[in-house]
Protein backbone atom coordinates (compact mmCIF):
# COMPACT_ATOMS: atom_id res chain seq x y z
CA UNK A 1 0.00 0.00 0.00
CA UNK A 2 1.32 3.44 -0.76
CA UNK A 3 1.66 5.90 2.02
CA UNK A 4 -0.52 8.39 0.09
CA UNK A 5 -3.04 5.54 0.10
CA UNK A 6 -2.36 4.82 3.54
CA UNK A 7 -2.93 8.72 4.87
CA UNK A 8 -6.06 9.30 2.86
CA UNK A 9 -6.96 6.06 4.37
CA UNK A 10 -6.18 7.75 8.16
CA UNK A 11 -8.00 11.11 7.16
CA UNK A 12 -11.15 9.54 6.21
CA UNK A 13 -10.80 6.94 9.27
CA UNK A 14 -10.48 9.93 11.75
CA UNK A 15 -13.32 12.60 9.92
CA UNK A 16 -15.42 9.37 10.81
CA UNK A 17 -14.37 8.83 13.83
CA UNK A 18 -14.78 12.70 14.68
CA UNK A 19 -18.06 12.53 12.96
CA UNK A 20 -19.62 9.70 15.20
CA UNK A 21 -18.32 11.69 18.45
CA UNK A 22 -19.98 15.00 17.61
CA UNK A 23 -23.17 13.46 16.44
CA UNK A 24 -23.19 11.86 20.50
CA UNK A 25 -21.76 15.38 22.02
CA UNK A 26 -23.69 17.40 19.65
CA UNK A 27 -26.36 15.86 17.61
CA UNK A 28 -28.20 18.14 16.10
CA UNK A 29 -25.26 21.10 15.59
CA UNK A 30 -23.52 18.00 13.77
CA UNK A 31 -26.40 16.90 11.74
CA UNK A 32 -27.51 20.05 10.80
CA UNK A 33 -23.81 21.27 9.56
CA UNK A 34 -24.09 17.96 7.20
CA UNK A 35 -26.88 18.34 5.97
CA UNK A 36 -26.30 22.05 5.24
CA UNK A 37 -23.18 21.09 3.28
CA UNK A 38 -24.52 18.27 1.17
CA UNK A 39 -27.59 20.52 0.42
CA UNK A 40 -25.03 23.06 -1.24
CA UNK A 41 -22.62 20.41 -2.68
CA UNK A 42 -25.91 18.93 -4.48
CA UNK A 43 -26.68 22.27 -5.98
CA UNK A 44 -23.62 23.41 -6.95
CA UNK A 45 -23.35 19.78 -8.63
CA UNK A 46 -26.74 20.40 -10.22
CA UNK A 47 -25.48 23.64 -12.10
CA UNK A 48 -22.25 22.66 -12.80
CA UNK A 49 -24.13 19.22 -14.33
CA UNK A 50 -26.84 21.48 -16.19
CA UNK A 51 -24.78 24.76 -16.98
CA UNK A 52 -26.13 26.09 -20.23
CA UNK A 53 -23.16 27.29 -21.86
CA UNK A 54 -24.05 29.18 -24.70
CA UNK A 55 -25.86 31.96 -21.90
CA UNK A 56 -22.27 31.82 -20.53
CA UNK A 57 -24.48 32.09 -16.94
CA UNK A 58 -22.43 31.37 -13.85
CA UNK A 59 -23.02 30.04 -10.63
CA UNK A 60 -25.80 31.00 -8.81
CA UNK A 61 -24.53 31.45 -5.08
CA UNK A 62 -27.45 32.56 -3.85
CA UNK A 63 -29.37 29.10 -4.84
CA UNK A 64 -26.22 26.92 -2.86
CA UNK A 65 -26.99 29.13 -0.10
CA UNK A 66 -30.27 28.62 -0.10
CA UNK A 67 -30.00 25.15 -0.35
CA UNK A 68 -27.13 25.12 2.08
CA UNK A 69 -29.44 26.93 5.02
CA UNK A 70 -32.51 24.92 4.11
CA UNK A 71 -30.21 22.03 4.84
CA UNK A 72 -28.91 23.77 8.31
CA UNK A 73 -31.90 25.29 9.24
CA UNK A 74 -34.12 22.98 8.40
CA UNK A 75 -33.40 19.47 7.56
CA UNK A 76 -30.78 18.41 9.78
CA UNK A 77 -32.78 19.66 12.74
CA UNK A 78 -36.08 18.68 11.55
CA UNK A 79 -34.37 15.21 10.64
CA UNK A 80 -32.82 14.38 13.84
CA UNK A 81 -36.50 14.84 15.64
CA UNK A 82 -38.27 13.35 13.14
CA UNK A 83 -36.46 9.90 13.53
CA UNK A 84 -36.66 10.13 17.58
CA UNK A 85 -40.25 10.68 17.52
CA UNK A 86 -40.66 7.87 15.12
CA UNK A 87 -38.68 5.86 17.02
CA UNK A 88 -41.08 6.37 19.76
CA UNK A 89 -44.01 6.32 17.90
CA UNK A 90 -43.59 2.47 16.10
CA UNK A 91 -40.82 0.97 17.83
CA UNK A 92 -38.16 -1.14 15.71
CA UNK A 93 -39.51 -4.38 15.69
CA UNK A 94 -38.88 -7.53 13.79
CA UNK A 95 -42.18 -7.48 12.28
CA UNK A 96 -42.93 -6.80 8.68
CA UNK A 97 -45.93 -4.80 9.83
CA UNK A 98 -44.24 -2.96 11.90
CA UNK A 99 -41.13 -2.10 9.33
CA UNK A 100 -44.48 -1.39 6.78
CA UNK A 101 -45.42 0.96 9.53
CA UNK A 102 -42.50 2.90 9.69
CA UNK A 103 -41.76 3.39 5.97
CA UNK A 104 -45.63 4.69 5.20
CA UNK A 105 -45.74 7.40 7.79
CA UNK A 106 -42.07 8.49 5.93
CA UNK A 107 -43.45 8.23 2.94
CA UNK A 108 -47.44 9.79 3.11
CA UNK A 109 -46.70 12.45 6.13
CA UNK A 110 -43.00 13.23 6.39
CA UNK A 111 -42.18 13.05 2.11
CA UNK A 112 -45.09 14.99 1.22
CA UNK A 113 -45.08 18.22 4.12
CA UNK A 114 -40.99 17.85 4.01
CA UNK A 115 -41.34 19.00 0.26
CA UNK A 116 -43.70 21.43 0.33
CA UNK A 117 -41.57 23.63 3.04
CA UNK A 118 -38.82 22.68 0.72
CA UNK A 119 -40.17 24.31 -2.41
CA UNK A 120 -41.55 27.34 -0.45
CA UNK A 121 -38.91 28.25 2.09
CA UNK A 122 -36.04 27.75 -0.96
CA UNK A 123 -37.93 30.05 -3.28
CA UNK A 124 -38.31 32.64 -0.70
CA UNK A 125 -34.38 32.49 0.69
CA UNK A 126 -33.33 32.68 -3.26
CA UNK A 127 -35.20 36.13 -3.23
CA UNK A 128 -38.68 35.44 -5.12
CA UNK A 129 -41.90 36.72 -4.04
CA UNK A 130 -44.49 34.66 -2.19
CA UNK A 131 -47.01 34.27 -5.11
CA UNK A 132 -43.75 32.81 -6.93
CA UNK A 133 -43.00 30.37 -4.21
CA UNK A 134 -46.72 29.55 -4.28
CA UNK A 135 -46.51 28.60 -8.26
CA UNK A 136 -43.36 26.81 -7.50
CA UNK A 137 -45.40 24.28 -5.47
CA UNK A 138 -48.03 24.29 -8.32
CA UNK A 139 -45.83 24.04 -11.12
CA UNK A 140 -43.41 21.26 -9.66
CA UNK A 141 -44.61 19.67 -6.21
CA UNK A 142 -46.51 16.49 -7.57
CA UNK A 143 -43.90 15.98 -9.98
CA UNK A 144 -41.19 16.32 -7.10
CA UNK A 145 -43.32 14.20 -4.89
CA UNK A 146 -43.71 10.99 -7.41
CA UNK A 147 -40.30 11.35 -8.33
CA UNK A 148 -39.43 11.56 -4.42
CA UNK A 149 -41.61 8.09 -3.61
CA UNK A 150 -39.52 6.21 -6.19
CA UNK A 151 -36.28 7.36 -5.09
CA UNK A 152 -36.68 6.93 -1.94
CA UNK A 153 -39.19 4.94 -0.45
CA UNK A 154 -36.75 1.72 -0.74
CA UNK A 155 -34.22 4.22 0.52
CA UNK A 156 -36.20 5.37 3.89
CA UNK A 157 -37.20 1.76 4.21
CA UNK A 158 -33.74 0.36 4.77
CA UNK A 159 -33.09 3.90 6.52
CA UNK A 160 -35.97 3.53 9.26
CA UNK A 161 -35.45 0.13 10.15
CA UNK A 162 -31.92 -1.01 9.82
CA UNK A 163 -29.99 1.71 10.39
CA UNK A 164 -28.90 3.14 13.65
CA UNK A 165 -30.92 6.35 15.00
CA UNK A 166 -27.94 8.17 15.57
CA UNK A 167 -26.46 7.74 11.13
CA UNK A 168 -29.76 8.15 9.74
CA UNK A 169 -29.32 11.60 8.87
CA UNK A 170 -25.89 11.02 7.27
CA UNK A 171 -27.06 8.19 5.74
CA UNK A 172 -30.32 9.81 4.19
CA UNK A 173 -27.49 13.21 3.37
CA UNK A 174 -25.34 10.46 1.21
CA UNK A 175 -28.14 9.86 -0.99
CA UNK A 176 -29.91 13.40 -0.81
CA UNK A 177 -26.81 14.36 -2.67
CA UNK A 178 -27.88 12.98 -5.61
CA UNK A 179 -31.24 14.10 -4.42
CA UNK A 180 -30.23 17.52 -4.52
CA UNK A 181 -28.88 17.53 -7.68
CA UNK A 182 -32.01 16.76 -9.00
CA UNK A 183 -34.16 18.62 -6.86
CA UNK A 184 -31.81 21.67 -7.89
CA UNK A 185 -32.57 20.69 -11.18
CA UNK A 186 -36.19 21.30 -10.77
CA UNK A 187 -36.54 24.18 -8.99
CA UNK A 188 -34.41 25.84 -11.62
CA UNK A 189 -37.33 25.12 -14.59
Amino acid sequence: MSLSKKKDENILQRCLQEYFRLTKEKPVLTKAVTSGLMSAVGNLLSQVINRDRATGQGIQWRSIAAFGIFGFAFTGPIMHHYYAWLDRTVPKSSSLGDSIKRMMIDRLLLAPAFLLLFFYVVAILEGQSLDAAKRKIKDTFWTALKMNWKVWTIFQYINVNYVPQQYRVLFANLMALVWNVYLATTNRH
